[in-house]
């Protein structure tokens, strides 16, 4: 019962950083983000994406998948099972759980990036699209 409630833990956790990452719901010391400007904000976040959240996941992919005995590739490959004579055989599940973690921040933290770069340039943000073509085409079907 208890690595069934580690391995529901990890999930959890690993799984939903990359929705909480892109919905802003990660918890971030405000001391001074909140004073920034809008363009204050747009370089912070895409500064922190390129040098802590990718580096981040690089390493993380990296250092568990170059060889046979690596703390990723290794269980996957060889379907390992926990040293223990109890308790749940799936040590493997908890990789997987890592390298899915890896991969799925990867795509957030670029797409994070490619969200600062536009606030950068001054582009609207894809929710203002909707709500414009939405409005022209209110316009349009009541002329």
């Amino acid at each position: 019962m208890g690595d069934l409630v580690r391995f529901w833990y990890a999930a959890l956790f690993l799984f939903a950083s990359a929705y909480a990452l892109i919905t802003e719901g990660h918890v971030r010391v405000d001391v001074l983000y909140t004073h920034f400007s809008a363009r204050g904000k747009a370089w912070a976040n895409g500064i922190g994406s390129i040098f802590m959240g990718l580096p981040l996941c690089w390493v993380i992919l990296t250092t568990g998948m170059w060889g046979r005995g690596s703390s990723l590739n290794g269980p996957l490959l060889s379907f390992e099972v926990s040293q223990q004579g109890y308790g749940m055989y799936v040590k493997y599940l908890m990789v997987g759980f890592l390298v899915t973690f890896s991969v799925t921040m990867t795509i957030q933290f670029m797409s994070y990036f490619l969200e600062s770069v536009a606030d950068l340039r001054g582009e609207p943000k894809l929710s203002e699209d909707r709500d414009l073509d939405h409005g022209e085409e209110t316009v349009a079907s009541g002329v």
